[in-house]
């Protein structure tokens, strides 16, 4: 049996009529008659009442016809979804990012994407960077919002900076030094540091480390978090002071100030994924980042 039996005898059921039946199918009425015939043999059962005058459906014609329906509205759909998947419209996509991306570009990015692609499953995971790069390679996601060092292995990555953003120096709202405007990174040297540990983001370590040195001293570290959210939390706690991205003021915790660093201290932000992944759903994700971070793109592989 094949599914062209299926779409004949669904035909003639619906038109009762040999003629009109051929017609609709495009096809002459003697191979149609032949083709019923057939598929009656094969199913071993008469499917229709036959006279000179009319057409009718059998008992088994009933309960076939809406069984044959329902496989080729089955097919049809089935096609349909392989067509959607090719075109990467639907499927799955995995984003690892680090906390401070979720104050910036990422919610703009998933946003745009979602809105032109609603069939696509999304997952998120709050992974620091070293994670990202480990789960990235390990297929455990397809695309992450990282820092990555500048020294970093990049053999089999692509990636693309979406975000450039200042450096603020996070402070206890009673601290001396809060208020505003720049703040010369040197007058924190006194000041016990809280950062995210090396081993799970060396980018951003070596950079502050980097641009105390140039400031004149190196950092007391007192304390350290895995993710900045809990760094803000530490300084609202006044356990110490920070240097974060500026978009970590939108984590809104009380207590806590922020001075944007002088002398033009930035940090990037990069979207990484795996050269040669042949995913539609991972290309139409990298299309909707680079349309909404387009202002500020820098492509690097």
């Amino acid at each position: 049996m094949e599914l062209r039996h299926l779409s004949y005898f669904v035909a003639v059921a619906e038109e009762l009529h040999f003629g009109r039946a051929a017609r609709r199918l495009n096809i002459s009425q003697p191979p149609l008659s032949q083709q019923i015939r057939q598929l009656e043999g094969e199913l071993g059962v008469t499917l229709f009442t036959r006279t000179r005058r009319r057409v009718g459906l059998t008992a088994a014609g009933e309960v076939f016809l809406a069984e044959a329906r329902r496989i080729l509205a089955a097919v049809e759909e089935g096609k349909g979804r392989a067509v959607r998947a090719d075109r990467g419209e639907s499927g799955r996509l995995a984003v690892g990012f680090i906390g401070s991306a979720n104050y910036s570009v990422l919610p703009r990015v998933i946003r745009s994407f979602r809105r032109a692609y609603p069939e696509v499953d999304i997952s998120l995971a709050e992974l620091n960077t070293a994670h990202q790069l480990e789960a990235l390679r390990a297929g455990r996601i397809h695309v992450g919002f990282m820092r990555p060092p500048p020294g970093l292995d990049r053999e089999g990555l692509e990636a693309l900076a979406v975000f450039e953003e200042p450096l603020v120096a996070a402070l206890p709202a009673a601290h001396p030094l809060s208020g505003r405007g720049p703040l010369d990174l040197a007058l924190l040297a006194p000041e016990p540091f809280i950062m995210i540990p090396r081993h799970l983001g060396p980018g951003y370590f070596d950079y502050l480390i980097s641009l105390c040195r140039q400031a004149g001293f190196s950092p007391r570290i007192a304390l350290e978090a895995s993710q900045f959210h809990t760094v803000i939390g530490m300084v609202a706690a006044g356990l110490g002071v920070a240097v974060v991205p500026a978009s970590m003021r939108g984590s809104r915790f009380p207590g806590v100030t922020f001075r944007v660093i002088a002398g033009g201290a930035a940090t990037i932000l990069e979207m990484a994924w795996l050269r040669g992944n042949p995913s539609p759903v991972l290309a139409n994700f990298i299309a909707a980042a680079r349309r909404e971070t387009a202002p500020q793109e820098r492509t690097r592989g």
